[in-house]
């Protein structure tokens, strides 16, 4: 890649992490298009956005968890059923009917968004315990996620997070939390492999990871800062983005 290219996707990446880190979401869903089109070939761009996906849930981690916005004992009850759900869902992929599944999820996405918009007048109401029986749901969601993500190659997090408040009545901001460490916990493995044996341009990575550091930065404390309210609607916003985006490629429109 040349300089200018490197500035443009530095650019980029700076761009798409502050936003997704705001929720605790990773970006790769973005990263390995804005790649791509920069003219990184498929495989190095994926390798690269593992590992950007990966840099920008931990920084926005750190973050929530030095504001106390992060449960450690409940967010790592999702990681079992994520991990066995992912690995049945890629021995399924290519028996899955993905079409039909994706816009299954495109319609969740638009649903969701709204549930979240309507949330926003809604008076706060107290967490349930993680007691055996709010356990149990956890693991039995976390496996139907994992499974999901596996099969139509979309990242959890955009469950996760209105799950979290939706369902379990989380607040927003310990959701943004909550998520960005199941993200970067469920990231790390295929990071770290991609690191050892995928195809990654070393230069490229450097400056990409730095705009990850700083976009992942700001994006987080923009959400510490921020009302309830303003989180629940902007989330609403990105789950209306994709919604779109993936019911736009099925229709064979491209936009990204």
């Amino acid at each position: 890649m040349t300089f200018q290219q490197i500035l443009i996707a530095f650019g980029a990446i700076l761009l798409v992490s502050s936003v997704f880190s705001m929720f605790g979401k990773g970006g790769g869903s973005l990263y390995t298009p804005v790649l791509v089109m920069l003219g990184v070939s498929v495989s190095s761009a994926i390798s690269t956005s593992l590992v950007l996906n990966l840099i920008t849930a931990l920084v926005a981690t750190i973050v929530f968890a030095k504001n106390k916005l992060v449960d450690y004992r409940f967010c790592l009850s999702f990681i079992p059923g994520t991990v066995l759900g992912s690995i049945l869902g890629a021995f399924l992929s290519n028996k899955a009917p993905k079409e039909l599944l994706l816009w299954i999820f495109s319609g969740f996405l638009f649903i969701a968004g709204f549930l979240m918009i309507s949330s926003v007048k809604s008076r706060e109401k107290d967490m349930p315990k993680l007691n055996l029986f709010m356990l149990l749901i956890v693991v039995f969601f976390s496996f139907g996620v994992g499974v999901l993500s596996s099969l139509i190659g979309v990242g959890g997090g955009l469950i996760i997070f209105p799950f979290l408040i939706l369902f379990l009545n989380y607040p927003a901001q310990k959701a943004a939390g909550a998520n960005s460490l199941i993200v970067a916990v469920s990231s790390a493995v295929g990071s770290l492999g991609h690191l050892a044996f995928g195809e990654i341009e070393f230069r490229l990575l450097l400056f990409t990871a730095l705009a990850c550091i700083i976009g992942s930065y700001i994006g987080s404390n923009v959400t510490v800062k921020a009302s309830p309210k303003f989180v629940k609607v902007a989330f609403a916003g990105i789950m209306w983005f994709f919604a779109i985006q993936i019911s736009l490629d099925l229709l064979g429109i491209k936009i990204i």
